[in-house]
């Protein structure tokens, strides 16, 4: 068994499907399914159920698949580890995070990055913060920028705590007050973020009776089509504000009592590997800027 067998299988298992996973590995695809065959003929079983829509994992598969995940990231980690002994970030970097928070957090503190580390990669993916979460423990993610409304199993650095908002048009801001209640909600048509984002069960569990008694409109999985939803008038968005962000024709008020505390989530084998500790630091210095020059109108800095 080879260090390159364990890749392809893992490469494939990720993708779900050979034709993916010779695109993500740039190899032939019939030069990958002989790898992969001849790994199943080594250990005696099968590793893959082929179907239709890709490819799933026997159970053998899925034992293989957490030893192969164990093996190459120590490997990596070795590998990352002793290169960076002359005090140069090295390697690749896997960051996720939210599309509410990207334009405002992650896409500043990745560009100065890549600016600043030529022997690093960093690799930007973006999902829901459940989702952000599970591939962060997993080790699929280095570390990831994640709300308070998903519990984890990985080391957690608090960032900065923001109002959840209520996104409405310009012309209809000066309908509300400074800050409203989720009370104050109840009779508009609403548009929130539903699975697989956690946003909608956060609310329902903090305002049980409120959170129920909302007009929801639509549920959406993604905060742009909630942004392009509010823009064509067809609903009120619940939502961090960030999300307007590239929108000046959107406005946003402060929901009372409902906040999000965003944390810098790591997976335990990543923390100390020099590149991951420098990316950290330039988000915690990108959210203090931003906090102190007045960019985030919401946001509070949270001590750990």
């Amino acid at each position: 068994m080879e260090l390159r067998q364990l890749r392809y299988f893992k490469v494939v298992a990720d993708a779900r499907s050979f034709a993916r996973g010779s695109q993500d590995l740039r190899v032939a695809q019939p030069a990958l399914s002989r790898s992969v065959a001849k790994l199943e003929e080594e250990i005696g079983h099968s590793l893959f159920i082929r179907h239709s829509a890709g490819v799933s994992l026997t159970d053998a598969g899925v034992r293989l698949y957490e030893y192969a995940a164990q093996v190459l990231g120590s490997v990596r980690q070795l590998i990352e580890g002793m290169a960076a002994e002359d005090g140069t970030p090295q390697g690749i970097v896997r960051l996720g995070a939210p599309q509410s928070i990207q334009s405002k957090l992650v896409l500043p503190a990745a560009a100065e990055f890549l600016s600043k580390f030529a022997s690093c990669r960093l690799d930007l993916i973006q999902n829901t913060g459940a989702r952000l979460r599970d591939r962060v423990a997993e080790g699929s993610l280095d570390l990831a920028i994640i709300p308070n409304t998903v519990e984890g199993g990985m080391y957690l650095t608090p960032l900065v705590r923001e109002s959840i908002c209520l996104i409405c048009r310009q012309e209809d801001r000066a309908s509300f007050a400074d800050t409203v209640d989720l009370g104050d909600l109840l009779q508009l048509p609403v548009i929130i973020t539903g699975h697989p984002d956690s946003l909608r069960l956060y609310i329902d569990r903090k305002f049980p009776h409120q959170g129920y008694a909302l007009n929801v409109r639509s549920e959406v999985n993604s905060s742009s089509m909630l942004v392009e939803l509010v823009t064509q008038s067809v609903g009120f968005g619940i939502a961090p504000c960030g999300v307007v962000a590239q929108k000046p024709e959107l406005a946003f008020v402060p929901i009372r009592d409902l906040d999000v505390l965003w944390s810098i989530a790591v997976n335990w084998q990543r923390r100390g590997l020099r590149a991951v500790e420098e990316l950290e630091t330039l988000i915690i210095r990108h959210v203090r800027e931003h906090v102190a020059a007045g960019d985030w109108p919401t946001a509070t800095i949270e001590v750990a």
